[in-house]
């Protein structure tokens, strides 16, 4: 377990001092996949690279597997720390590749100082490398791979001394959709496998949603939601998740259909319907037409699958009688979907 507790840090510049993180305080329980979003400068690289004292902290303490490493004007030993960070493996959104040295050599530097015998080290290595099925790439150069297999021989490196944390700094940012999708995967399989615990910081919803089980989202320093991803994703309350969140789904693109395809001139309502997890396979669109007279109009929808959990939203126009619509809605919510009325403002 990871215990984050109160940490401060605030870099002094010449013209400036920015407090890059502001009293933040984080669990981790091992074997988690967990997200840490925001925009940049939001705080997020400080704040993972304070886990491994990359980054000390002016205040606050650190706990790792019940061993403080910082707290209460207490600093671990620098002999101490390089046992702590055996444990702890980091990948980097710019591989940090030994450009002169062949993939097999590029695993193997982290192995320099293990006391391992060569033949133990290439054993070792070879291992790394079928792990992150890069077998057949052991001798070409970081110049000859793709984004991808650079980064799969970073995770390769970062795994050698079989750590039970994995740091990853916006480790999928540089690269294309496809290399994205194969390392969240490749991400995937080695927490399930090594029962590895994975911290992860990003700035796109998306990698969050594919592969972590909770999120702390990050503003000027401080965590100003955190919870578990389906949670997070189905109840956001600041304006901040709201905004990432509406950049993953397809329901953000209601504005793209104004004046277009939708009158929001006539009678009736546009309203947003939210179904969690055993809402989601019920006709209550179908329903609340027939019982209520009301005409269904669906204009947007999506449907997620978070934690194999499904989450499903709607954004559909609702038209006839007021007190019909009224009485539809009541219904909706008496059947546990979540309803929100979309006022013009909001969407233009």
């Amino acid at each position: 377990m990871i215990e984050l507790k109160n940490l401060c840090k605030t870099y002094h510049l010449k013209t400036i001092d920015v407090e890059a993180i502001k009293d933040v305080s984080l669990t981790i329980n091992d074997g988690d996949i967990y997200g840490i979003i925001g925009y940049s400068g939001a705080g997020k690289s400080s704040l993972i690279r304070t886990i491994n004292l990359l980054e000390v902290p002016d205040s606050g303490s650190i706990t790792i597997d019940g061993k403080i490493l910082v707290g209460n004007d207490y600093i671990i030993s620098n002999k101490e720390l390089q046992q702590v960070r055996k444990n702890i493996g980091m990948i980097f959104q710019h591989f940090n590749l030994l450009d002169r040295n062949t993939v097999f050599d590029n695993v193997a530097y982290a192995l320099k100082h293990s006391k391992k015998t060569k033949e133990e080290i290439k054993k070792r290595v070879y291992e790394l490398l079928n792990l992150v099925d890069l077998v057949d790439k052991a001798d070409v150069y970081p110049s000859q791979l793709s984004g991808g297999q650079k980064q799969r021989v970073a995770i390769a490196r970062a795994l050698a001394n079989n750590p039970k944390v994995l740091l990853s700094d916006e480790a999928t940012s540089a690269l294309d959709p496809d290399a994205t999708e194969q390392i969240l995967a490749l991400l995937k399989k080695l927490n399930k496998e090594l029962g590895l615990t994975i911290v992860l910081i990003t700035h796109e919803m998306a990698v969050i949603k594919t592969i972590c089980s909770r999120v702390a989202v990050m503003e000027k320093g401080e965590v100003v939601e955190e919870g578990a991803v389906y949670d997070i994703f189905a109840h956001p309350k600041m304006p901040i998740t709201k905004k990432f969140i509406s950049s993953t789904s397809v329901l953000g693109k209601i504005s793209d259909l104004i004046d277009s395809n939708l009158d929001l001139n006539k009678d009736g309502e546009l309203v947003k319907l939210q179904f969690e997890k055993k809402t989601v396979g019920n006709a209550l669109i179908s329903d609340i037409s027939r019982r209520f007279n009301v005409d269904v109009n669906i204009v947007l929808a999506n449907v997620e699958i978070l934690q194999s959990s499904p989450l499903g939203s709607v954004i559909v126009s609702l038209e006839g009688k007021k007190e019909d619509i009224n009485n539809a809605i009541d219904y909706l919510k008496e059947n546990h979907v979540d309803v929100k009325k979309i006022t013009k403002e909001e969407i233009r």
